[in-house]
């Protein structure tokens, strides 16, 4: 018996990434370029209110053959590109998956390809449909076309989630970047966005970047190669793209590094990434891993950190010598101490933080610049409200100002009001994730939440100070509480009471009583949109038994154990037996059942006086601020940004 394979409406969705309607038109965009188009075409059919009625992409390529139509639209997958060397014409090509044509239901429901081509018959015409869940292309019948061109017209119209993202200016820059090495390497090729040819050399500023990268996994060969290319004009975002050797974009990731003023899209080039694709990773957990992708993520991240640290570094000395031959910098001859040279170099980082608003006449400038001397000396904790209240940062200043904050001495000057506002951003960021309806249903639990929270222990109280995640519970105890503890704890398994081995969630830890008390909370997470019921009460239950029954612990009077339950609702059943939340409390062990509402509102009333004093308020963009600065690790930027253009 033989069962064919279907393909589901289902899994066309995901193939789909209905979300991404730029990637749609790239996608397109490279099969035109694939079909050795010199000339493509990507046109908006806007309405009388600006909105897009359709996606048009159109190219002089060579079609696609009417005798191989029906085999190249009805299977999912063995792409005839993976084993061909190259185009016609000897460029590269880029789709070797066979499944990139289900891209256009990111641009709407209906979609039709009407292309011409050359046939040992003579030119010919077909006309292919697809429709929004249906799994099969309609094709009409192939006619004589002998007066027409070869090429390929897609048209795509009905709705589609983010359509409307690609009237911005942006859009067009973006693509401009993602097909930026591609065009560089064959000028013969043209595109062109809204009758606009893309042009990377008139928005490229300066020489590329470029530098074998050195990977810890042995390459058999030459390695990676880095190229970093600075823009005039500021990209959408900072983007790091994986590529094979000739550019061919294969992979979007974010940067991932903090570079203020600098506007830059990041490449890596390699023979080894010919045929990846975005589908070929793994969920958040690729750059963690010895893989060959992650192991060069992780060195091409490490590398542009270096690299925009010396840009900056040589920019503010170039400021600073300026500064000198204008005759307007504050100071004279070498320092004279250790404490006078921080003091410069603080100062230098401040001034080349403010330097555009630094106007008018020498005498004027001079000024000004004595001014943020002896601000910098007499009331230095007042230093980020003078330079704001003076001179207006924008955000990219505010950018710099963080960084600044971490690899200078001023970092001690307003530490106490940079944390205040951070918990604050954090608390914000953390409702948007847990409680808005996209958000909620799409975070992941393992490598999202908890890699967030083991950055901000505070959240479960101020008193710990240390935490870990997603740990198996013998690792936990036997690496984790030696640690806290100053003993040596034999090394042996923890079993819950069925005989099987637990994962805890978080372990926090924190010592008080001058070292005399130990406490340690552990914290079971639920997804957002799981309600706690009597089976998860059960499981925390079982993790209390097993820990404090250990024959190492069962007998230590001074640690106290607390595990806590926590999601976003809790059914009416758990509710009723245990009315107050508690499952057992008795001055040792302690079995807690919370909201994150509960958790949250505690965590706002303790910063309400700081808040007050500092009048701050976080919204969607210092939420986003911060998560790219604090949690860009945990990929979670994507889901507030999503909110933010939705409710835009």
């Amino acid at each position: 018996m033989r069962i064919p394979v279907e393909v589901r409406p289902d899994f066309i969705e995901k193939v789909a990434r209905r979300t991404d309607p730029l990637g749609a038109v790239e996608e397109l965009v490279w099969n035109s370029l694939d079909a050795d188009a010199t000339e493509v075409h990507v046109e908006l059919e806007l309405d009388d209110f600006g909105g897009v009625q359709a996606v048009v992409v159109r190219d002089n390529g060579h079609g696609i053959p009417a005798a191989t139509a029906e085999s190249a639209f009805k299977g999912m997958g063995g792409s005839r590109k993976r084993g061909a060397p190259g185009t016609e014409s000897g460029r590269q090509l880029h789709g070797r998956h066979g499944y990139g044509r289900f891209r256009v239901l990111a641009l709407g429901s209906t979609a039709t390809w009407t292309s011409v081509s050359d046939s040992p018959g003579g030119r010919t015409e077909v006309v292919i449909r697809f429709q929004h869940g249906d799994s099969e292309f309609d094709v009409n019948e192939r006619t004589p076309a002998p007066s027409k061109e070869p090429g390929t017209v897609v048209r795509v119209t009905g709705e589609a989630q983010r359509k409307q993202r690609l009237t911005v200016e942006r859009a067009r820059e973006e693509l401009t970047s993602r097909l930026a090495m591609y065009l560089s390497k064959y000028p013969t090729a043209t595109v062109s966005w809204c009758g606009m040819v893309l042009d990377p050399s008139d928005a490229i500023q300066g020489e590329p970047f470029e530098e074998e990268l050195q990977i810890d996994i042995d390459t058999e060969g030459p390695g990676p190669l880095l190229r970093i290319v600075e823009w005039k004009i500021k990209p959408p975002r900072r983007e790091l793209l994986i590529c094979d050797a000739v550019g061919v974009h294969r992979v979007t990731m974010l940067a991932q590094i903090q570079a203020p003023d600098f506007y830059f899209t990041a490449y890596v080039l390699w023979e080894k990434f010919a045929n990846l694709t975005d589908h070929d990773l793994l969920e958040g957990e690729f750059e963690h891993s010895d893989s060959l992708l992650g192991s060069t993520v992780k060195a091409a991240r490490i590398r542009l950190r270096s690299y925009f640290r010396d840009q900056e570094r040589e920019r503010t000395r170039k400021l600073v010598q300026q500064w000198i031959v204008d005759g307007i910098y504050p100071y004279s001859g070498q320092p004279s101490s250790s404490v006078e040279a921080a003091e410069r170099e603080t100062f230098n980082e401040v001034a080349s933080l403010v330097s555009r608003q630094l106007k008018g006449p020498k005498p004027a400038r001079r000024t000004q610049m004595v001014l943020l001397r002896e601000a910098l000396r007499r009331q230095p904790t007042a230093m980020p409200k003078v330079l704001d209240e003076l001179f207006g940062l924008s955000g990219q200043q505010k950018e710099r100002l963080e960084d600044l904050v971490d690899r200078t001495p001023l970092s001690n000057l307003i530490a106490a009001n940079a944390e205040t506002v951070d918990r604050i951003d954090a608390l914000n960021t953390l409702r948007e994730l847990l409680f808005q309806f996209d958000s909620r249903y799409t975070l992941r639990e393992k490598d999202q939440l908890h890699r967030m929270l083991e950055k901000e222990p505070w959240i479960f109280g101020d008193e710990y100070n240390h935490a870990v995640s997603e740990i198996g519970l013998t690792k936990a105890l036997n690496r984790h509480l030696p640690r806290l503890e100053g003993k040596t704890v034999p090394q042996q398994r923890v079993q819950l009471h069925d005989g099987t081995s637990g994962r805890l969630d978080l372990l926090l830890s924190c010592v008080s009583g001058a070292g005399r008390t130990k406490q340690h909370l552990v914290v079971e997470l639920k997804r957002p949109r799981t309600v706690l019921s009597e089976t998860e009460v059960a499981q925390i239950n079982g993790y209390a038994f097993a820990v404090t029954q250990d024959e190492r612990y069962c007998h230590d009077e001074n640690t106290r154990w607390e595990f806590w339950l926590v999601g976003n609702s809790i059914e009416p059943v758990v509710q009723w037996q245990y009315p107050d939340g508690y499952v057992k409390k008795d001055g040792r062990v302690t079995i807690r059942i919370i909201t994150w509402g509960a958790i949250i509102d505690a965590c706002e009333e303790r910063l309400r006086i700081q808040q007050q004093r500092l009048n701050y308020a976080s919204d969607q963009a210092h939420s986003i601020d911060y998560t790219q600065r604090v949690h860009a690790d945990a990929d979670v930027v994507s889901l507030l940004a999503t909110r933010e253009d939705d409710s835009a």
